[in-house]
């Protein structure tokens, strides 16, 4: 019996390169995009609503611009109010890795929330496909 020395050892390379790119394949999983929006609502306009924005990927990342709007009611019957960004330094904000960015929302730019109101954040990263969130319930 003669044994194939060649693709015995094509083989193995090919063993030990898949199990040598799977540490890079986790560590590029790990730095994928990945954001977490969550909120704190309060009745009192001047303390204000709170939107946090956390940075879970391993890069630095750029919000570009955020929208926020308030959606009263059911279709046909609905309202939408917009509440766009409402100071102009927070545009190009750079969030850094494991970081985390307050958006506060107090006395004029309180905005409404409770029964029968949806509340939305569209956030604009650079480089990025727009982000959709709903706040609360």
């Amino acid at each position: 019996m003669d044994i194939d020395w060649s693709l015995i050892i094509a083989g193995y390379g090919a063993f030990l390169s898949t199990l040598l790119a799977i540490p890079s394949l986790r560590e590029a999983w790990s730095n994928r995009f990945q954001i977490d929006v969550s909120y704190v609502f309060r009745g009192d306009p001047g303390m204000g609503n709170e939107v946090h924005i956390r940075n879970l990927s391993g890069k630095p990342i750029i919000l570009e611009y955020f929208e926020l709007s308030c959606i009263e009611g059911f279709w046909p019957k609905r309202k939408i109010r917009y509440f766009e960004s409402p100071e102009d330094e927070l545009l190009n904000l750079r969030i850094e890795p494991a970081g985390n960015e307050v958006l506060n929302f107090s006395e004029g730019y309180h905005f409404p929330w409770g029964k029968g109101k949806r509340v939305y954040i569209k956030l604009y990263f650079v480089g990025k496909k727009p982000v959709v969130k709903r706040l609360g319930k």
